[in-house]
């Protein structure tokens, strides 16, 4: 006979919440660790709202009170890293661009504003090469895209790259509003170039869009100025006179009158360029170039004791040039002075020599901008110019790959120690 029937124990329910200790546990932590990221995003944000007061003041043009507020924070935080960016971009925006620069070079800049922000410092300090591959970047976003189209195109202007230049204007002389601005800047890439006619052909868009070329990146008055001289550039002088007329309309100074002078002397109009050439004179009596015109007018009337009068202080002045030494040549000539005359002339035929050598040096540049003696004679432009850091880092991939090229070496080596830089004339293509 069978045994009894075991008992089947009855399921119990299952446990309320409340007594189940791990999920009890659980909840409890997943409570305090989402109130916690609360407390902490919350004290994040209640910390960090002076630097949205920062960015404000900036994205408002005060660049000064914008540094003021981020300057406070970092009383309290000294190595928060945001403030410290924020600062450097504040630098940056209100020109104090050396520290902006050493700033970033402690901190970095990720965000695109700080990029932008070290981008800008670096080209206000010339410092081409490291601005370029920066700005590279910020064209890949929609970050102030006129504005780093605009910088790039300058960029690759002045390291030579004029295509890659005239392709950045190209771009923002569509973007919204800027076309006029783009014209103009397509039209300066093409004068630095050289190339006169399509300088002349975009400024004359400028005016068709702008017809009182207003709200250009240069004023009214300077624009009518470099047009004309670009008209004037190519032979067209009735229309030069016209935007020189139009400039003059507009501000009255002695660079403008004189390139009306000279451009009434080529259309036979002598009485009045003689007058404006004068007129400039009165406003700037130690400039150069209206001294030359009117010694050139009164030399004309073979007058050499007038244009002595007017050339008379430059004899010993360090703006001579090969025209200048020209002119005194004509001017003991006439008055029988042929030791003077002979003296003048050797010194003309020694200051052409020079400016011959600068000419040949600028068709390179322009004929072959990209070529290995380009950069070379940029750099020897830059270092004229007192911008060491750029000249250096043109000539850094380049003296080592001419160890058998003097100039070379010695640009290098003068660069390097800031020193006494080689004369063009020691370059192989202009040596005489």
């Amino acid at each position: 006979m069978a045994g009894p029937v075991a008992a089947v124990p009855r399921p119990q329910p299952p446990a309320p919440l409340g007594n189940r200790p791990f999920l009890r546990l659980a909840i409890a932590l997943a409570f305090v660790a989402g109130a916690s990221a609360a407390g902490l995003y919350a004290f994040v944000w209640w910390e960090e709202r002076p630097l949205a007061e920062v960015e404000r003041l900036l994205d408002a043009g005060e660049p000064r009170k914008a540094l003021i507020s981020v300057n406070r924070f970092l009383r309290e935080h000294p190595q928060h890293g945001r403030g410290l960016a924020l600062k450097a971009r504040t630098l940056s925006a209100s020109g104090q661009v050396d520290a902006a620069i050493d700033l970033y070079e402690r901190v970095g800049a990720a965000d695109p504003k700080d990029l932008h922000a070290l981008a800008q410092a670096l080209l206000h300090r010339q410092q081409w090469s490291a601005a370029l591959p920066i700005l590279k970047v910020l064209e890949t976003t929609d970050l102030h895209k006129a504005d780093v189209l605009h910088e790039l195109a300058g960029c690759k202007s002045r390291l030579g790259d004029f295509d890659g230049a005239l392709e950045s204007a190209e771009k923002f002389s569509k973007q919204p509003g800027m076309e006029a601005r783009g014209q103009l800047l397509l039209g300066t890439i093409h004068r630095d170039r050289g190339n006169l006619q399509q300088a002349a052909t975009a400024w004359g868009d400028v005016l068709r869009l702008r017809p009182d070329a207003a709200d250009l990146q240069i004023g009214p008055a300077e624009f009518f100025l470099e047009y004309g001289r670009v008209l004037y550039g190519i032979g067209e002088m009735t229309l030069a006179a016209e935007q020189f007329q139009r400039s003059l309309e507009l501000e009255e100074a002695a660079p403008t009158l004189v390139a009306l002078g000279n451009a009434q002397v080529q259309l036979g109009q002598v009485e009045s360029a003689n007058e404006n050439l004068q007129r400039a004179l009165e406003l700037e009596p130690g400039a150069l170039p209206p001294r030359v015109g009117l010694a050139q007018l009164a030399l004309t009337q073979r007058n050499a004791e007038q244009a002595f009068e007017f050339l008379s202080p430059l004899q010993s002045s360090g703006e001579m040039t090969g025209e200048i030494a020209y002119l005194f040549q004509r001017i003991y000539t006439l008055r029988g002075d042929t030791a003077q005359a002979t003296h003048w002339r050797d010194r003309a035929d020694e200051l052409r020599k020079s400016e011959s050598i600068r000419n040949t040096t600028d068709q390179i540049l322009r004929d072959s901008p990209e070529s290995n003696w380009a950069h070379v004679i940029r750099a020897h432009r830059f270092a004229e110019e007192g911008n060491w850091d750029e000249a250096e880092r043109i000539l850094k991939p380049l003296a080592p790959t001419a160890p058998d090229q003097p100039f070379i070496q010695a640009l290098d080596a003068a660069v390097k120690s800031r020193g006494t830089l080689p004369p063009l004339s020691d370059l192989p293509m202009v040596r005489f």
